[in-house]
């Protein structure tokens, strides 16, 4: 059974289930949803995290018939706009994009959220994964992970990399990669990702980890070469790009995005939620935009979710502990 097959079997046996219940759901004014949502996007306007989610917010509008208004709040690497959806009334009428950096990474690195990851959010559905590619200025001698792998070991240290920022994604993934190959490269943080491909590009830096969408234009172009995923497995539309995890086991590194909303959220409101957003995720266009932005469609239950916010928690502390990049 292929994987797109079995992701329909999951999410259809989902809504099914929920179809069964057929009960309205219900909010302290009455029948939910009974006026517009509030939808916290935690980054600003424009980035892919922002267009999934849009993209996501409208789609659940339509199945809702209230409007779903975007509040994009940046800062703190997610953290401003994630701890203002943990304050927000349990009432169902404010949700938001969670993400395994605002909910596994960054409480290991900013002592001052103000909100716990587990305790603070109603889990209601994850929606698509995400992998980072391992990229190297084309002009570089290196083909493979393992000739760069090599050249670390020849000379500790002596390779530098750039991230979007300390303990961001790009950041971890490179220090799991180094912890799995048993090297230490040099971290070069910028102040987001456009600064880090920069400098990449113009060969201040020997490679950085990135979003397969933003690294695919430099990569047509001649401008960066791949040498693997951060995937348990291969990407589907480049199955020739081996996964890091292949050379070195235990350097596995996805990401994923999901709908959260405040604690205490009544259970037949997250169902609904998560019942529609089911629904969605079989829809051609979803999956359209979804791989033109690099990600995977991806479905859990409530619960499927909140057991991967605590699989995940340990599994990133870890390599925040390693990599000292604690911000506070």
């Amino acid at each position: 059974m292929s994987k797109r097959i079995f992701l329909k079997a999951v999410i259809g046996s989902a809504i099914a289930l929920s179809l069964c219940t057929g009960m309205p759901a219900y909010s302290q004014d009455g029948v939910w949803p009974s006026k517009p949502i509030k939808w916290i996007v935690p980054y600003p306007p424009g980035g892919s995290t922002d267009v999934i989610s849009r993209f996501m917010a409208n789609k659940l509008q339509a199945a809702l018939g209230q409007p779903i208004v975007v509040e994009n709040v940046g800062g703190m690497a997610g953290g401003v706009g994630t701890h203002r959806l943990a304050q927000a009334p349990a009432d169902g009428y404010t949700i938001g994009t969670a993400i395994n950096g605002t909910l596994a990474i960054i409480p290991h690195i900013y002592s001052n959220l103000g909100y716990d990851p587990i305790k603070d959010f109603t889990p209601i559905a994850r929606f698509a994964n995400y992998v980072n590619v391992l990229v190297v200025n084309s002009k570089e001698p290196y083909k493979t992970v393992a000739d760069l792998v090599n050249a670390a070991k020849a000379k500790s240290g002596s390779i530098n990399y750039a991230s979007p920022g300390n303990g961001s994604m790009g950041h971890l993934s490179a220090e799991m990669f180094a912890s799995a190959a048993g090297v230490k490269f040099t971290h070069v943080p910028y102040k987001g990702a456009a600064a880090a491909m920069t400098d990449l590009l113009g060969g201040r830096v020997t490679f950085m980890f990135d979003l397969v969408v933003t690294s695919q234009p430099f990569l047509q172009a001649g401008k960066l070469r791949a040498l693997a995923t951060t995937g348990r497995e291969r990407l589907t539309r480049e199955p020739n790009l081996p996964t890091i995890s292949e050379t070195f086991p235990g350097s596995e590194a996805v990401g994923w995005f999901a709908v959260a909303a405040p604690a205490g959220v009544p259970r037949d409101i997250v169902n609904r939620l998560n019942s529609e957003i089911a629904k969605i995720l079989l829809m051609p266009d979803t999956i359209k935009l979804f791989t033109a932005q690099g990600f995977d469609v991806a479905y859990s239950t409530p619960e499927q979710l909140g057991e991967l916010v605590r699989k995940d928690l340990p599994l990133w502390g870890r390599i925040v502990k390693s990599s000292d990049a604690k911000v506070d």
